[in-house]
């Protein structure tokens, strides 16, 4: 069973049903409201009467703790030594099928177990055994008035759960006897535990039944008569015989327990009486001098009536209703119960219900926060990824733009550094043209003059797109003419690459000197006019060196007269001389 906070525990009698709230302070229970119905002695339709009371009580479809009274639990004691390996359980389960062998029936169980102090050497326990047919019906009945069955507890213990607390922490066990309206519930235990149970199938009934037949009189008028003059006088005969089986009874069952318990200190040092048979006058002492022990009423035990939720004359009949509810608490001294174990668990579901539907919502609530937090932390980290990537695409914008506008920068100055070599540089060259010009002879044409930088592809100028490329010597003078092409320069070492492909700006002005290329054709087959030329540039003081650089044959260059068959026309060869001068 659960440790819930509340509990009722329901005493469903013959004659009388009887409700107890009790709920649990500081791990004490407390009881906080009674109720009680009285039954119709001939009523017919007694369930009906039941569960009107049972909704006018606030019960209805209620967790409530049932009894199995004990004329329907077969209740089997004993000992198990300390040395000996087998639990409490483990021995109960070989009773246990004994037992069922006998009945032909499987049996349900309980058993409790505890160490008394008179006997340290053994450990006692009490199992309780019901036929389902038995648990059927109690919890038959439960669910005809309309209440959930939180525990099915047998009678006695329940009785001794209840008045065990509020009896002296002896050693010695103690006899509670509660008597109902049709049997007497029987029970010994110590302050650890319960140790012995029986149920009496005589109760405050057989007196009244008893009394009416001796005296003649309605079985009404003999409940009223007994409860008015108790065993005194001529009624104290006429119960005398309903006394003495009742004694008989309960005294059968005393001497089972001492048959069972035989250790010293082991011997019953009184007996409590509780339940509304108590209520019979002189029972009190008849029972003190039968079985010569102190018997203490339950209402006179401290403590009993103030916690008791009722008035003093009612508290004693109370007794199996809050033993129920502080037994399905699992504040009692024993606990044993008979309730299926598919009722246990939807008890146990019932209970924990609530705190599963709230840690269910904070958990979805948890969830929902993290996933909202999680998506507002996604947009966010998308918004700024879109941000950076945005200021990204800008600086690349702005770095392509800076590199155009170096790119346009650099191709001005290389542009504005041509442009003021050759400004630099056109006395120069003006004096290099004349000087070539004045060596050319009759039979020789100048085709090209330009700086050998020009001529020949530097490393870092612009390279020509391929439909401005400029044909090289004779070639361009006529369709198809046969040009070799002039040597490559010589092939420079590797160096780191630029970070852009903007071409190199190449001074002319700051040189000592200057290469330029005389490219032009001679008639003369012997090259002797080539030859007089470059003579003729080697004697100029400006000229440090004149030679060669490439001749080939090539076909009359056009301008020339048409009219001459090409058969007639003399042999033209092209020639490439390169001329160093000085600068300054």
């Amino acid at each position: 069973m659960p440790r819930i906070k509340q509990i009722v525990g329901l005493d469903i009698g013959s004659r009388q049903v009887r409700a107890a709230w009790v709920s649990v302070r500081g791990q004490q229970p407390v009881v906080t409201r009674t109720e009680q119905l009285a039954l119709p002695p001939d009523a017919q339709n007694r369930v009906e009467i039941i569960r009107a009371w049972i909704n006018k009580c606030g019960l209805s479809r209620q967790f409530c703790a049932i009894a199995l009274s004990g004329g329907n639990t077969v209740f089997q004691a004993g000992k198990i030594a300390k040395k000996d390996p087998r639990t409490p359980r483990q021995v109960a389960a070989v009773e246990l099928a004994a037992f069922s062998d006998m009945a032909g029936d499987a049996m349900s169980y309980d058993i409790t177990d505890h160490t008394m102090a008179a006997d340290s050497e053994n450990r006692y326990y009490l199992m309780a055994m019901a036929r389902p047919a038995a648990i059927e019906r109690a919890l038959s009945l439960a669910s005809q008035i309309g209440v959930r069955p939180a525990d099915l507890i047998p009678a006695p213990v329940a009785i001794y759960n209840r008045l065990t607390a509020f009896v002296a922490k002896e050693s010695q066990p103690v006899i509670y006897i509660d008597i109902g309206h049709n049997q007497t519930e029987v029970a010994v235990g110590d302050a650890a535990g319960i140790l012995f149970a029986r149920a009496v199938p005589i109760g405050g009934k057989a007196f009244t039944d008893v009394l009416a037949q001796g005296a003649g009189i309605t079985p009404h008028q003999a409940e009223v008569r007994k409860h008015a003059e108790g065993l005194a006088d001529e009624t104290a005969s006429l119960l005398k015989p309903a006394t003495d089986r009742w004694l008989a009874q309960v005294s059968s069952c005393l001497s089972v327990y001492r048959s069972t318990f035989t250790a010293d200190g082991m011997a019953p040092q009184g007996i409590v009486l509780s339940g509304g048979g108590t209520d019979l006058s002189g029972l009190r002492e008849v029972i003190g001098e039968r079985f010569s022990m102190r018997v203490t009423m339950a209402t006179e035990l401290p403590g009993f009536t103030e916690s008791g939720g009722a008035t003093c004359r009612m508290a004693g009949g109370f007794c199996l209703a809050v033993g129920l509810a502080v037994t399905a608490l699992e504040l009692g001294a024993s606990h044993i119960s008979l309730l299926p174990g598919h009722l246990r668990d939807e008890v146990v579901f019932r209970d924990k219900k609530p705190y599963w539907i709230a840690a269910s919502v904070c958990g979805a609530l948890t969830l929902a926060i993290f996933t909202i937090s999680g998506l507002r932390s996604l947009k966010r980290e998308e918004r700024l990824l879109h941000e950076e990537r945005q200021r990204l695409r800008a600086r690349e914008q702005i770095d392509k733009q800076i590199g155009v506008i170096r790119s346009r920068g650099d191709a001005l100055r290389w542009r504005s550094q041509r442009v003021r070599d050759l400004l630099q540089n056109a006395p120069v060259s003006r004096e290099a043209l004349t000087l070539a010009a004045n060596s050319l002879g009759a039979d020789d044409w100048l085709t090209l003059f330009c700086n050998e930088c020009c001529y020949v592809p530097q490393e870092g100028m612009p390279k020509p797109s391929q439909g401005s490329a400029r044909p090289t010597g004779l070639a361009g003078l006529r369709s198809g003419a046969i040009v070799v092409a002039p040597p490559k320069a010589a092939r420079k070492k590797a160096t780191q690459p630029k970070k852009s492909d903007v071409p190199q700006v190449l001074s002319l002005s700051d040189a000592t000197t200057q290469t330029f290329i005389i490219e032009g054709y001679t008639a003369d087959p012997s090259w002797d006019s080539v030859k007089n030329i470059i003579e003729r540039l080697r004697t100029s003081p400006t000229v440090i060196n004149a030679d060669i650089r490439a001749d080939d044959r090539v076909l009359p260059p056009e301008g020339g007269n048409k009219n001459t068959p090409l058969s007639n026309m003399p042999v033209f060869r092209r020639f490439v001389i390169s001329m160093e001068v000085k600068c300054k």
